[in-house]
């Protein structure tokens, strides 16, 4: 049985707090998403080590504790701004690191450099674990200036230092353990939180999906409940004495959270698939068509104009044989459904690949691009949004989407004898639309990401787009398709599901439930300081 959930108090901050002889906790005093982050000063013989200092950790402080004495070496468990911002005060003191965290060091321009477009083959078998970002989001928190550090390896070290890796919170996150006074100890970064907790979940979110990262964190926990420690001393929260147990409770909680390793059984489709006349596309009704193997679909009157939501063919080639089969494939639409104008582009969502032609197609044929003013934000300027999967990254030669319209919440679009409704949708990510129109007697949600299949297996949660589960993502989504009552959704990738209610209900439901496994290993009230990366960016309404 899963121990129940223990919300920890925030501790004291702006203090020393002895631990044992010769150790201090320095709980920090500023302010923030971030804090308070623990410092720990160490003594080893004449000299002083610390562990992870925080900005506010400085000189005149530790002297108030023990005098004079320097601080001759600094131990870094992860490489984040907020434990290790106190380096700059000891300029004199050797700081050492994990050798994969050696280029984080470097400094915020030399990481820049880091983010490149998605490469050539355009595999997404490393699903976003790219070297200093996610899908072209910067997960890493870093100091401006470049610091000078040296490696440390896994292993036992001469002056009574053991180095052990235990990634998951950061890809290069090591503990070091030591002995005072009979005791072995550990300083574990921010691989637990009291009592079997995480202080959050982002920062393991290294790739797109398959949680690598919360995989990694867990065998780390493993690993480390194995090596008979006293005490752990994480970086945030109170100190752990009794690791073994409270590693244990973790590996449980990370173990009701995390998604099936086998994915779960789903069809595209719940109903048989008719082709259009159109080559690639299907026929949902006599006016509604979509492509099957990316993301588009077209809706057609009977005079020749059409609306396009989403313009994302998935066929990952060299650019110019990319833009050559785009042009191809759209012509060939319009001869086959008879369309003489292509009115409107519609987008659900910023991500590249139902995007990357959109600028292209309205150029081509004239045609207006419309979207919901609370989600222009990352279509428009993507580069300052910092989310997975934008256009940039995806190496089109486009930095953005142009937008002839942004409209409120729930606007009403004409078009011929229909009514098209824009509404706030969320899921795979918060800067997301859908689109509600009545056509050939169905209720019709065109649904982009926030929807896949047949499934309702809660799927994990993507905290580089912004996506909170219950205010911005998965639950967040069900809740707006569920009160529209559709009869027939039009996802994306591929996906249609006719009658879709039972599907949606039943997701909800088990979303609830893994809701609440979710708060066990959260220690904080807040949702949004646990699953958003980006809580100091001001909300879109």
């Amino acid at each position: 049985m899963t121990a129940p959930s223990t919300r920890l108090s925030t501790p004291q901050s702006g203090a020393f707090h002895s631990l044992l002889p010769g150790l201090w906790r320095w709980s920090s005093r500023n302010q923030g998403p971030h804090a308070p982050a623990n410092g720990y000063l160490l003594q080893r013989n004449e000299t002083y080590w610390l562990i992870d200092p925080p900005e506010d950790l400085t000189p005149e402080l530790v002297r108030e504790i023990v005098g004079p004495a320097p601080v001759s070496r600094i131990l870094i468990t992860h490489w984040q701004a907020e434990h290790v911002a106190g380096i700059t005060h000891y300029p004199m003191a050797r700081v050492s690191v994990s050798a994969g965290d050696v280029r984080f060091a470097t400094g915020i321009r030399a990481f820049d450099s880091l983010v490149q477009p998605w490469a050539e083959p355009w595999d997404w078998d490393t699903r976003g674990n790219y070297l200093g970002h996610l899908a072209g989001a910067k997960n890493e928190r870093l100091l401006g200036p470049s610091v000078a550090v040296e490696p440390l390896n896994e292993g036992a070290h001469p002056d009574g230092l053991t180095v052990v890796a235990t990634p998951g919170h950061g890809k290069h996150a090591i503990t070091f353990m030591i002995e005072i006074a009979d005791e072995r100890i550990g300083f574990c970064g921010d691989l637990i939180y009291g009592d079997g907790q995480l202080w959050n979940w982002f920062d393991c979110d290294w790739d797109y999906g398959p949680e690598t990262g919360q995989r990694t964190l867990q065998n780390s926990a493993r690993r480390l409940a194995e090596l008979s420690l006293s005490h752990l001393y994480p970086a945030h929260g109170e100190p752990i004495d009794q690791p073994a147990d409270a590693l244990a409770r973790l590996v449980q909680r990370l173990d009701d959270v995390l998604v099936p390793t086998a994915p779960a059984t789903a069809s595209a489709l719940n109903f048989p698939d008719t082709d259009s006349p159109a080559t690639g596309f299907r026929q949902l009704s006599p006016h509604l068509h979509q492509w099957k193997a990316g993301n588009t679909a077209v809706l057609t009157s009977d005079n020749g104009s059409a609306v396009i939501i989403d313009d994302g063919l998935c066929r990952w080639l060299p650019l110019e044989e990319r833009r050559r089969q785009h042009d191809a494939v759209f012509q060939e639409l319009k001869n086959a459904l008879g369309i003489t104008h292509l009115e409107w582009i519609i987008p659900t969502h910023y991500h590249g690949d139902h995007v990357d032609g959109i600028n292209r197609l309205a150029a081509n044929e004239g045609a207006r691009v419309i979207a919901l003013d609370s989600i222009a934000g990352p279509l428009e300027h993507p580069h300052a949004f910092n989310l997975a999967c934008s256009l940039p990254w995806y190496g089109t030669g486009e930095e953005s989407v142009r937008l002839d319209q942004k409209v409120p919440e729930n606007f009403i679009l004409p078009w011929q004898n229909l009514a098209l409704q824009f509404f706030h949708l969320g899921g795979q990510t918060y800067y997301h639309q859908g689109i509600q129109v009545h056509v050939d007697g169905l209720n019709v949600l065109f649904v982009g990401d926030a929807w896949w299949g047949t499934s309702t297996a809660p799927g994990a949660v993507l905290c580089w787009n912004e996506t909170t589960p219950l205010t911005q993502g998965w639950m967040f989504a069900l809740d707006r398709m569920i009160e529209r009552a559709p009869d027939l959704l039009v996802c994306g990738h591929g996906s249609a599901i006719r009658h879709p209610l039972p599907l949606l209900r039943e997701a909800k439901v088990r979303w609830m439930e893994k809701w609440e496994r979710f708060r066990a290993l959260n220690p904080r009230t807040s949702d949004e300081l646990f699953f958003n990366p980006y809580t100091d960016r001001p909300k879109v309404a």
